[in-house]
């Protein structure tokens, strides 16, 4: 009995820590790092198509990370510390964003105009 008292406050420790995990901020996620090989073969203006559509792809996952925090918010209010974590949303946007560095690179380099 003597044992039991003693770990209870170490479990309870481990307890509450382990079940408060809350979504990473957006502004916290970094681009994953991303190799220029696979955009080299791409022109000019392909280069510029994709990157404007990963940076539209960005903003989905940016809004869709915010929801996420705002339902693990209410979650953590419910549940007194329990969040809903990161998903997969936090993965594809870190991906994403090292794909657009990438892709900037490689426009840069081939010294591309910006035509919009």
């Amino acid at each position: 009995m003597n044992k039991l008292l003693k770990l209870h406050p170490f479990i309870l420790f481990i307890f509450i820590t382990g079940c408060y995990n809350s979504p990473t901020p957006p502004s916290e996620i970094t681009g994953a790092q991303i190799s220029g090989l696979q955009y080299q073969q791409f022109d000019c203006e392909t280069l510029n198509d994709e990157i404007n559509f990963l940076e539209n792809r960005e903003r989905e996952l940016i809004l869709a990370q915010e929801n996420r925090i705002k339902e693990s918010e209410l979650q953590q209010w419910w549940t007194e510390g329990s969040g809903t974590g990161d998903g997969i949303e936090a993965s594809e946007l870190n991906r994403v964003k090292g794909e657009i560095k990438a892709a900037r690179r490689v426009f840069e380099n081939k010294e591309c105009n910006v035509t919009k």
